[in-house]
């Protein structure tokens, strides 16, 4: 007997959450640029916004299943739905750092568990083939909403319009309400049993996740100056969060069933998930900055490129859609995906600054994004497969992996970072050093300089113009050579993951 398919409704639902999940963040990150310019906050302040945003973030998630318990499916959506559309209007209104940081608080609140409600709303679907199709529609709605972000960044700067990003995501919240009420259950339908909420451990799940990041976040500014600072605070971060994780394995009625969890399978793919968004973060970070400061593009070529690269994630997942019912082994797609990775990090590390975007760079990018869309699925459809007797404890998973996502991209973006400032000054000296007075190179590059300058200038501004353009051309080239030892570090990590992928024996 052939299973019905579910409603149109309920698919609308799973990917809108995802779609609007995915494409606030990408555009909010890659925007970052412009709208500090525009809100007049520095590198340093707009980092702590982030830092705040994902605390509140982690909180909410935790929060979740507590909420929708109370309010029911269709209210708590409803409700996220309404603080991210809110949100969003705020940020577009925001003329100053504090009225961002209020917007992106209540973006927070409302965004935070959307990719969480998008999965447990695929569990609505009773189980049969037809439940793949709300898998396909979450995988659709993350990888559209990510491949879209930085083109539709791109588009709204380029406009003079860094705010249409925000009303954009406003306009899709308001959307996404109808399905939401069309397909989703209130609290008559019942939800799953929730945990108490006690202040204490909550408020240690907040400090400790805001310890944890700033100190991740902070480290691309005071890593070499403050280390045992952030040492500290990392350090005090991890206690907090382990306080958390201890009174919820021995509360009666916890938040999170965390002790349900030891799972070889489960705590498997958890390692996979931190390795993709340790992937997302340090190379959304670093791709953008090479295409802009080591090869000299603007920031709209790099968002298009970026987004084109990202767009044969759509296509990889097209075809993973076909492929996945009929071969569901997990372990040939692992390796195909860290081989693509691999292949995305040997064709950046070999760029060079007369580099094409069309033949060098672009398949690159798309291989960078051929490997998200197969590894994040496979991931998410075996991860989870030995909790799913208990639907707590499978909901409770997929918060606890939400809430890792948080760390995991702000560990990718330090790594990136301190590793790009110790590799560029590394480079930087060594440049230094080969310039000194007396090298044939420096000596014709001085001339040849000073007197394209001397035309419009004095002898002595000349001089002084040649020096500062030489200087210029030195601080581009060390940000190249590291760049290019960054992703030949991406190489090796996914040649060992591949090499992984196929002699383990959780995932076969």
């Amino acid at each position: 007997m052939p299973h019905p398919k579910p409603p149109v409704s309920l698919l609308l639902v799973i990917g809108a959450l995802t779609f609007i999940d995915f494409l606030q963040n990408g555009m909010a990150t890659f925007g970052a640029a412009p709208i500090m310019g525009e809100i007049g906050a520095s590198p340093e302040e707009y980092s702590t916004i982030a830092v705040i945003y994902a605390c509140v973030a982690v909180v909410m998630i935790a929060l979740q299943g507590w909420l929708t318990h109370r309010l029911g499916l269709r209210c708590y959506l409803l409700a996220s739905l309404a603080a991210a559309g809110g949100g969003a209007a705020v940020c577009a209104l925001a003329h100053d750092e504090a009225g961002f940081l209020l917007g992106r608080v209540l973006m927070a609140a409302g965004c935070a568990a959307m990719l969480t409600s998008s999965r447990l709303t695929v569990n609505l679907i009773p189980p049969s083939p037809a439940r793949f199709l709300g898998i396909k529609a979450l995988a659709t709605g993350l990888c559209v909403g990510t491949a879209l972000a930085p083109w539709l960044a791109a588009m709204a700067v380029e406009h003079d319009g860094w705010q249409l990003m925000f009303w954009l995501v406003a306009a899709l919240s308001v959307l996404a309400m109808a399905p939401v009420m069309l397909a989703m259950p209130g609290r008559e339908a019942g939800s799953v049993l929730a945990g108490q909420v006690r202040l204490i451990p909550i408020a240690a799940l907040g400090a400790g996740s805001f310890l944890l990041l700033h100190a991740l976040q902070r480290s691309y500014y005071d890593f070499f100056s403050d280390r045992n600072l952030l040492t500290m605070s990392a350090a005090a971060g991890v206690a907090a969060l382990g306080y958390f994780v201890w009174t919820e394995t021995r509360n009666g009625a916890p938040l999170l069933k965390l002790g349900g969890m030891k799972e070889a399978r489960f705590l498997s793919g958890l390692v996979l998930f931190m390795t993709c968004y340790l992937m997302l973060g340090a190379n959304g970070y670093l791709v953008p900055l090479m295409l802009q400061r080591a090869l000299g593009q603007s920031w709209t070529t790099a968002g298009e490129f970026f987004a084109m690269g990202l767009g044969a994630g759509v296509l990889t997942w097209a075809a993973m859609s076909q492929l996945l019912p009929r071969w569901p082994s997990p372990r040939k797609f692992l390796a195909a995906g860290f081989l693509a990775l691999a292949a995305f990090g040997v064709l950046m590390s070999r760029l060079a600054p007369t580099a094409n975007m069309w033949t060098d760079v672009f398949p690159a990018l798309a291989c960078y994004g051929m490997f998200i869309m197969i590894i994040m699925p496979t991931t998410a459809m075996h991860t989870f497969t030995g909790l799913s007797g208990d639907p707590a404890v499978f909901a409770h998973a997929q918060q606890v992996k939400n809430m890792l996502a948080q760390v995991g991209q702000a560990l990718g973006i330090m790594l990136a970072t301190v590793g790009q400032q110790w590799f560029a000054s590394r480079h930087y000296s060594v440049l230094q050093e080969s310039i000194a007075t007396g090298n044939a190179h420096f000596e014709a590059a001085m001339a040849q300089l000073s007197g394209f300058f001397a035309a419009s200038a004095g002898p002595a501004q000349a001089q002084q113009l040649a020096t500062a353009q030489i200087a210029q051309m030195l601080s581009q080239q060390s940000v190249l050579l590291a760049s290019l030892d960054h992703f030949r570090v991406v190489a090796a990590v996914a040649l060992a993951a591949a090499v992984v992928s196929l002699v383990q024996r959780v995932f076969r």
